[in-house]
C-alpha cells in the first residue's frame, strides 16, 4: 500500500519543483585591459515562484572564464570551483532565504579582461534546500557591442574588428573574373583551359576504369548518378569518363583531361585515381549537388596535380561535446572531397568517454553520460553547459557502439581516409578514472577484490595537489601501478579488434600525452614506493617511464606510437627541449603549442631536427575552435589568438615565422627580427616534417551546425596549405615583394572561396552551415565605401536604420552618407552574416 502513496508523493514533489521559478540576469560592471587586466560582473537572481525559497539553496553554472578561486564581493557567499568549467555559488554557511519577488545581486571579480559575450556563466541550475533542482530558463545576459569593446581596449594593440579595421584588412581584394580563378580548391599544381565550357543535357554517361581502379570508378559513377538524372536522348552523344593507369605519376598524383565529351582521369595508384575522381566532382557547379539535374556542365581543361604532404589531417574532439555518427560521416565526406586523408579522432577526455569497449561497460555507462548531481556518483557533471538531465543532453551524453564505430571506419576506408584513434593518457583521463572507480567500488562490494583492482587507474591516499590546463583535479592516471597498463593494453586489444573485424588496417595510435599537470604523483604512496625500488627514476621521470611502457604495449601489437609534442619533450628548468632519449623511436609528434609571441613557434622544427617525425598543428593557425576574430559576438577561444580563413591560408609550414603579422596581443611581428632567432630546419629535419593537421576542440561547440560554422570557411585556408604546401609568395626576395604577392595571391584564393566554394558548401552533402563575414566600411569625403573578405558574396545596405534583408539594395559602389547606414553580407542563396552598423564609435583607435 505504501508504493502508490510514495509514487504520488514523488510526482507531487516533481510538480512543485517544476513550478519553482527563479529568473536571472548577468551584466559586466567593469572591463579593465591595463596591465594584466580584470573584469567585474554581477549576477542577479529573482524569486518569481510565488512562494518563499528557504535559506541554503545553491546555484550551479558553467564557465571557463572565471578564475580558480574566484573573488566574490558579497559577504557570506562564495563561488566554489568543482571541476573543469563547473562551479557552484553557495553560502559560506547558508545562502540567504529569498522571499517572494526578492532579488539578490552577487558581484565577483575575474583577474583577466572579458572578451566575448559568450563567456558569461551559462546553463544555470538551481538546487533547492530540499534537494530538488531545475534549470533556469529565464536568464538574460547583457551583451556589449564591437564598438563598446573598441572603447574598452583603447590604448591597447588588440585589433578589434570595427568597420574601418575590417575595411583596411580587405583592401587589395576585388571581384575577379572566374577565368582568373583555379577550377576548384585546393588549387591544383597546374591547369589550363582548352575550350568553352560545355552544357550537356540528357546525354548517357558511362564510366570505364582500369581493373585496379574499379572501386574509384564505382564511386564516381554513384556520385554522378546521385545528382545527374538524365532522360536519355539517343540523339545526344554519350559522355565517356575513363580512368586510366600511368605508372610515371606520383602515388597520389593524377591528371584530368576534358575535351568535348571525353573525360580521362589518369593515375598510377588507386589513391591518385580517387583524388582525380574528387577533382572531377569538384569541377561541378553548386546546383549539381542539389540533385535531380538533367544537365551536366563540363569545363574543357587539362589538370596535373599532386600533394605537398603525405599527411593531411583533420582532428576532431567529440569527448568534450559529442557529435552524432551522422555528423562524423558528413565530416568524412567533406575531408575526402577536399583531399584530406587522416581523420584524427579524439573520443575520450576528462569530460567524456565516447566509444563502447567490450568488457568495460562502465566507460560509457558512467563516462558517456553527463548531467546534474551533487556528488557525481552516477555520471559526470554537465560540463560546458550540457544540461542537467543526462537522458536529454545532446552534447554531454552519447557514445558510439562498436557497430557504429566500425561503420565510421569502413566509411573512411572507402574514401581513402586513415582513422587514427586518440585515447589520451596519462592526463586528460578523468572520465576513465571515474568510470574505473565506479567499477572498482562495484566489484569491491561484491567481494571480488581481484576484479576490482584489475583495471583501476586511481589509487587510495594520493594527496598530490594539481590542477590541469582545463581546471580538472584527479585527471591523471597513476603510472606506478600495473593496473593502469592492464587497462591500456585492454583498450589497445579491443580497439584493434574493431578495426580488424571490418578489414580496416590500424597502423597508428595516438596516445595523447599532453598537458600532464605539475604536482601530479608528488604525494602518491605508490609512486614514492616505486622510485624507492627503482632508484634510476625520480618523480620527475615518471612521464618518461609511462611513455616507454605505453610504447612497448603498442609495439607488441604492431602499432606506431604518436602523441602531442609533449611526449617528445623534456624540461631543463623552465626551458622545454626535445627529449633525445626517445628521438630514435619513430614516435610521431603533433606540434601544437605555437602561440604567436610566446617563444614556442619553432618547436616543430626543433623536434624534427632532433629526429622525430612531426605533424605541424600550429595552434595559432590551425586551431579552428579559436574565434574568427576579436568581435565580442564571435564565439570561440582566444588563448592562442584568433584564426580566420586568411590566418590559416597565409601559414608557411616551411618557414613558420612568416605565418604571422601580429603577436597574440596584437603587437607587430617583425619577420626579419624573428627569423634571426628562429630555428632553421636541417635537411633531416625538413624530411621529418611529414604533414599538417587542422584541429577542432569542442568546449564551446554545442551542435553539429555550430561545428560547421567553426570550420567553414576558415578551414579552406588550411586545406589549401595541406595540399599545396608553402605558398609561392614566401619565396620572394624581399619582405615588400612577399607582402605584395601575398595580397595578390590571397585575392585569387578569396575569390575562389566567395564565387565557387561557398555556393558548393551550401549544397553538397546536405549543405554545410558556414560563417558569412561581416563587411568592412569606411567614410571618405562624405561617401561610404564597403568591402568583403571573400569577393563573390553580396553586400546589401539600408539607410533608414533597418537591418538589410535579401531584398535590400546591393552595394556596387560608394554611396553618399545620409546617416543610419547598415550593411550586411549575403551569399547567393540568401544566407547572411552579422549587421554592420555605422552609427556609433566606428573610429580608428590608433589615432586616439
Amino acid at each position: 500500500m505504501k508504493r502508490p502513496f510514495l509514487t504520488l508523493f514523488l510526482l507531487l514533489l516533481c510538480i512543485v519543483s517544476s513550478q519553482a521559478q527563479v529568473t536571472a540576469s548577468w551584466q559586466l560592471l567593469e572591463n579593465n585591459f591595463k596591465d594584466e587586466g580584470y573584469y567585474r560582473a554581477e549576477l542577479a537572481l529573482t524569486n518569481t515562484s510565488g512562494k518563499p525559497i528557504d535559506a541554503g539553496w545553491k546555484l550551479y553554472f558553467n564557465t571557463v572564464f572565471i578564475p580558480v578561486p574566484a573573488t566574490v564581493e558579497n559577504p557570506g557567499i562564495t563561488i566554489t570551483h568543482l571541476q573543469g568549467d563547473f562551479f557552484v555559488l553557495e553560502g559560506t554557511e547558508k545562502t540567504p532565504a529569498l522571499g517572494v519577488g526578492e532579488e539578490i545581486r552577487i558581484e565577483y571579480r575575474s583577474e583577466e579582461p572579458y572578451l566575448k559575450n559568450s563567456y558569461a556563466p551559462e546553463a544555470l541550475i538551481f538546487l533547492n534546500p530540499n534537494g530538488s533542482h531545475f534549470e533556469l530558463k529565464d536568464y538574460q545576459v547583457k551583451s556589449f557591442t564591437t564598438d563598446q569593446l573598441a572603447e574598452m581596449t583603447t590604448g591597447t594593440p588588440l585589433p578589434i574588428p570595427i568597420a574601418s579595421e575590417l575595411y583596411q584588412r580587405n583592401e587589395g581584394l576585388s571581384l575577379l573574373p572566374k577565368s582568373d580563378l583555379p577550377p576548384f580548391l585546393p588549387t591544383p599544381k597546374s591547369w589550363r583551359y582548352t575550350g568553352e565550357t560545355l552544357k550537356i543535357t540528357n546525354a548517357e554517361l558511362a564510366v570505364v576504369g582500369a581493373p585496379e581502379f574499379a572501386k574509384e570508378s564505382t564511386f564516381l559513377l554513384e556520385s554522378i548518378n546521385n545528382s545527374y538524372k538524365p532522360k536519355v536522348n539517343a540523339a545526344e552523344t554519350p559522355i565517356q569518363i575513363r580512368l586510366e593507369k600511368d605508372s610515371t605519376l606520383p602515388d597520389e598524383g593524377y591528371k584530368i583531361k576534358i575535351s568535348d565529351r571525353n573525360v580521362s582521369i589518369t593515375a598510377s595508384k588507386p589513391k591518385g585515381a580517387f583524388h582525380g575522381v574528387q577533382s572531377f566532382l569538384a569541377l561541378m557547379p553548386a546546383d549539381f549537388w542539389k540533385g535531380q539535374k538533367d544537365e551536366l556542365t563540363l569545363p574543357q581543361l587539362e589538370i596535373e596535380d599532386f600533394p605537398a604532404y603525405g599527411y593531411r589531417g583533420f582532428f576532431l574532439d567529440v569527448a568534450r561535446n559529442f557529435q552524432p555518427k551522422s555528423q562524423i560521416l558528413k565530416i568524412l565526406d567533406m575531408m575526402s572531397f577536399y583531399k584530406l586523408n587522416v581523420f584524427h579522432f579524439n573520443m575520450v577526455n576528462d569530460e567524456g568517454w565516447r566509444l563502447e569497449i567490450p568488457g568495460l561497460p562502465e566507460l560509457t555507462e558512467f563516462g558517456g553520460r553527463r548531467g546534474f548531481s551533487e556528488n557525481e556518483t552516477e555520471f559526470l557533471w554537465p560540463y560546458y553547459g550540457s544540461g542537467a538531465d543526462p537522458k536529454t543532453s545532446q552534447t554531454g551524453t552519447g557514445f558510439y557502439t562498436v557497430k557504429e564505430f566500425q561503420e565510421i571506419l569502413t566509411y573512411a576506408k572507402a574514401r581513402n581516409i586513415e582513422v587514427i584513434p586518440e585515447f589520451g593518457v596519462p592526463a586528460h583521463s578523468r572520465a576513465a578514472i571515474r568510470a574505473m572507480e565506479k567499477r572498482y567500488q562495484t566489484f569491491l562490494k561484491a567481494g571480488k577484490t581481484e576484479e576490482a583492482l584489475q583495471y583501476r587507474l586511481a589509487e587510495d591516499n594520493d594527496q598530490s595537489k594539481y590542477l590541469s590546463a582545463q581546471n580538472f583535479k584527479g585527471n591523471t592516471a597513476c603510472v606506478c601501478q600495473e593496473s593502469t597498463y592492464t587497462f591500456y593494453e585492454k583498450l589497445v586489444v579491443e580497439v584493434k579488434t574493431m578495426f580488424e573485424e571490418v578489414e580496416v588496417p590500424l597502423k597508428n595510435w595516438h596516445t595523447g600525452g599532453d598537458e600532464v599537470p605539475r604536482g601530479v604523483w608528488t604525494e602518491s604512496p605508490l609512486c614514492k614506493d616505486f622510485v624507492a625500488r627503482n632508484p634510476e627514476y625520480k618523480i620527475a621521470d615518471l612521464n618518461d617511464y609511462f611513455r616507454y611502457r605505453a610504447a612497448q604495449i603498442l609495439k607488441k601489437y604492431d602499432l606506431e606510437m604518436g602523441g602531442w609534442e609533449e611526449i617528445g619533450q623534456t624540461h631543463e628548468g623552465e626551458v622545454i627541449t626535445p627529449n633525445m632519449k626517445f628521438a630514435d623511436q619513430n614516435w610521431r609528434l603533433y606540434a601544437w603549442n605555437a602561440v604567436a609571441g610566446w617563444g614556442g613557434e619553432d618547436m616543430a622544427y626543433k623536434l624534427a631536427n632532433a629526429g622525430y617525425p612531426v605533424v605541424i598543428c600550429s595552434s595559432a593557425n590551425f586551431y579552428f575552435d579559436l574565434a574568427y576574430d576579436w568581435d565580442p559576438n564571435e564565439r570561440g577561444h582566444t588563448w592562442s589568438g584568433v584564426t580566420d580563413i586568411y590566418q590559416s591560408w597565409k601559414t608557411v609550414p616551411g618557414k613558420l615565422y612568416l605565418s604571422h603579422d601580429l603577436t597574440i596581443e596584437g603587437k607587430e611581428w617583425n619577420w626579419e627580427a624573428v627569423a634571426k632567432n628562429f630555428t632553421q630546419l636541417t635537411p633531416e629535419g625538413k624530411n621529418n616534417i611529414i604533414g599538417v593537421s587542422g584541429q577542432v576542440w569542442t568546449e564551446t561547440i554545442t551542435s553539429p551546425e555550430m561545428l560547421e560554422y567553426y570550420i567553414f570557411p576558415k578551414m579552406l585556408g588550411y586545406i589549401e596549405r595541406a595540399w599545396v604546401g608553402d605558398p609561392s609568395w614566401s619565396d620572394a626576395k624581399t619582405e615588400a615583394e612577399m607582402k605584395t604577392q601575398r595580397t595578390q595571391q590571397f585575392d585569387v584564393f578569396a575569390n575562389a572561396v566567395g564565387q565557387n566554394e561557398i555556393p558548393k558548401l551550401e549544397a553538397m552533402f546536405g549543405g554545410f552551415n558556414h560563417r558569412v563575414p561581416k563587411p568592412g566600411a569606411v567614410e571618405k569625403n562624405g561617401m561610404i565605401y564597403a568591402n568583403v573578405q571573400t569577393p563573390g558574396l553580396i553586400i546589401r545596405y539600408t539607410q533608414d536604420g533597418s537591418d538589410p534583408t535579401v531584398n535590400s539594395p546591393i552595394y556596387t559602389k560608394a554611396i553618399p552618407k545620409k546617416g543610419g547606414e547598415k550593411f550586411r553580407v549575403f551569399t547567393q542563396s540568401g544566407a547572411f552574416g552579422q549587421v554592420l552598423e555605422l552609427e556609433g564609435t566606428q573610429i580608428d583607435r590608433r589615432q586616439k
